[in-house]
């Protein structure tokens, strides 16, 4: 707009006044010009169409200049048209009155021409280039507004899968515990995406997480929020905290992954866990988080689970042993107990099984079955297994000292998976063993399926070193596992151990007799023998010899005992004495 376009209204009790400077304006190309006398009707005419300059006189009836201003600064507040004051007297006062009250400029009367034109125009010409610089400064900040909206958004939301992250998740449950209603979790884990990594690249990973994640959503109600807690785990938040409405949507969300997810012409298997909680009240949001992790379901086991105080108190407990565990051998805290194996043929000791035993100073005795789980995940069982064999050693080295040790007679050891798996493993048992001078046939090794099947190449290789040398090998816990013949034609092991599964009900189950001489069989066919473990009866031994079990050992025969106490068995133990009669029914009844 030019500036002969602008709204000029002339205020001016004189209306000669007025009509000269409308006159004078309108020469000048000015169209948009009026006039008003009466300074009671500025206000209205301003509300009704703002102009862009207001020539006001100060020395007027009714409402002089300053009351004018005053009256429109009131009502207009920031709209406040730009003002030149048109008075015939400019002393001091009355410049620095109308200054202080914002007026732009003053123009003497009488009035000249030129004089009048410049200052019009240099007044406007200020005023538009103000009205340029507000509007694009109100068109960047609301430029700011925006792009600060879309950052936000973008701080809270995962790039990949487009749900809330961490951050909104965290905002969303201070909101929750703000009102003090109550708030539920359900922490989703997600299992099998890395093989999908592995397999097919990040790409499809980051569509799959998409993918999963637009699946859920649609599975839960418009009060529920569902975001990315992790890289594989995500959170929703339901508005109730009874256990009673979240485990039927948990329920439902599973149903995500009865079938493998189709992705193009991919057909990926993924699964999930979610552990859950709840509160009715107020609650700490940390708290209900770590609550929900807490009620995550361990690999393998279940797949929902609800948190509950016995279910923090054990896994409080793991962490405990899972700390406590490390040193605790060299704190002398860990010691070995031998149960005796028995040729079930002559009674005689054919040797002993070392087993772990950990008695801590404030815990007590701690079940192998509790801790050795903890130190295979944590990588501690390297150090422990190290230990155990030196300890086997020792007390191989102190009994063929004494003449206790026959050359038939030997201890084994379990090795764990990944003491196995370590390429130096067979170098450095052998080394062990030459560097103690002890003859390899004392030593045996005990090892368990699923640590043979997790990788069979690696596993052949550091057999055969130890086969080469005359380590006896033994295959714990056979049956039990994922047992694969490919194995037992590939590795090369001496000895089978029959699990004590197998063993305990000989006596009413005509299928475990059926599989402990199948067990037997199979390994006679590939030239191995077999032991028996948990033997607890007469009639259970006379069984497994009837079919042609080796070796047994067991609480029938003895307990896992102190070194002392072993070596105190072995010295009263008299081998002599008749094979019990067999009382089982038909061997091959099923």
């Amino acid at each position: 707009m030019s500036l002969t376009q602008k709204h000029l209204l002339v205020v001016d009790d004189n209306m000669v006044n007025i009509d000269l400077m409308l006159d004078l304006l309108e020469e000048y190309g000015f169209a948009n010009v009026h006039g008003i006398n009466d300074p009671r009707q500025v206000l209205a005419h301003c509300q009704q169409q703002l102009p862009d300059l207001l020539l006001l006189d100060i020395r007027m009836p009714y409402l002089d200049g300053y009351a004018v201003i005053e009256e429109l600064q009131h009502h207009l507040a920031e709209k406040m048209p730009p003002i030149i004051v048109l008075t015939a007297q400019i002393d001091d006062a009355t410049r620095q009155r109308a200054l202080a009250m914002g007026v732009r400029d003053f123009i003497a009367k009488p009035f000249k021409q030129d004089e009048i034109l410049q200052r019009i125009r240099i007044t406007l010409d200020v005023e538009h280039r103000y009205q340029i610089r507000d509007k694009q400064a109100d068109t960047l900040e609301l430029m700011v507004a925006k792009r600060t909206q879309e950052l936000d958004r973008q701080s809270r939301t995962d790039p990949i899968t487009q749900l809330p992250n961490r951050r909104a998740l965290n905002q969303a449950l201070q909101a929750a515990a703000l009102q003090a209603s109550g708030a539920g979790l359900l922490f989703i884990a997600l299992d099998g995406l890395d093989d999908v990594v592995r397999l097919h690249g990040y790409p499809i990973a980051d569509q799959l997480l998409y993918f999963i994640g637009q699946q859920l959503r649609q599975r839960l109600d418009a009060d529920c929020l569902l975001g990315l807690w992790g890289g594989s785990e995500l959170l929703v938040i339901a508005p109730t905290g009874d256990a009673a409405k979240l485990l039927p949507l948990a329920d439902r969300l599973f149903t995500c992954f009865e079938q493998d997810q189709t992705l193009g012409e991919l057909l990926l298997p993924i699964s999930a866990r979610i552990g859950i909680s709840g509160e009715t009240r107020h609650f700490d949001t940390e708290r209900l988080v770590h609550m929900a992790a807490l009620a995550l379901p361990l690999h393998g086991s279940l797949t929902v689970q609800c948190y509950t105080p016995a279910l923090e108190a054990k896994q409080r407990h793991r962490l405990q042993l899972q700390q406590a565990i490390r040193g605790a051998t060299e704190r002398g805290e860990m010691s070995l107990a031998f149960q005796p194996k028995l040729s079930l043929a002559t009674h005689k000791i054919l040797g002993a099984e070392a087993l772990l035993r950990w008695q801590h100073p404030e815990l007590g005795l701690i079940s192998p079955g509790e801790f050795i789980p903890l130190a295979e995940a944590s990588g501690d069982i390297l150090s422990i297994g190290d230990w155990v064999i030196g300890e086997a050693m020792r007390h191989i080295n102190e009994w063929r000292a004494l003449g206790l040790l026959n050359d038939d007679f030997h201890i084994a050891v379990n090795v764990a998976t990944r003491q196995l798996m370590r390429k130096d493993f067979a170098p450095q048992l052998l080394a062990r063993l030459a560097q103690q001078q002890i003859p390899e046939r004392f030593l045996a090794l005990e090892v368990t399926e699923s640590g043979l099947m997790s990788d069979m190449n690696h596993a052949q290789q550091q057999l055969a070193k130890l086969a080469e040398m005359n380590i006896a090998v033994a295959i714990d816990d056979f049956g039990t596992g994922q047992s694969s013949l490919a194995y037992i034609k590939t590795l090369p092991f001496s000895t089978l151990k029959i699990d004590r599964a197998f063993v305990m009900d000989l006596e009413t189950s005509a299928i475990d007799r059926e599989l402990a001489r199948t067990i037997t069989q199979l390994a006679h066919s590939v030239g191995c023998d077999v032991v028996a473990e948990g033997i607890e009866n007469s009639a259970q031994a006379a069984y497994l010899s009837s079919i042609g079990c080796e070796a047994a050992q067991g609480y029938f025969y003895a307990r896992p005992l102190a070194a002392e106490a072993f070596v105190a068995w072995c010295g009263a133990w008299e081998p002599l004495y008749s094979t019990p009669p067999l009382s089982l029914s038909s061997h091959g009844d099923r």
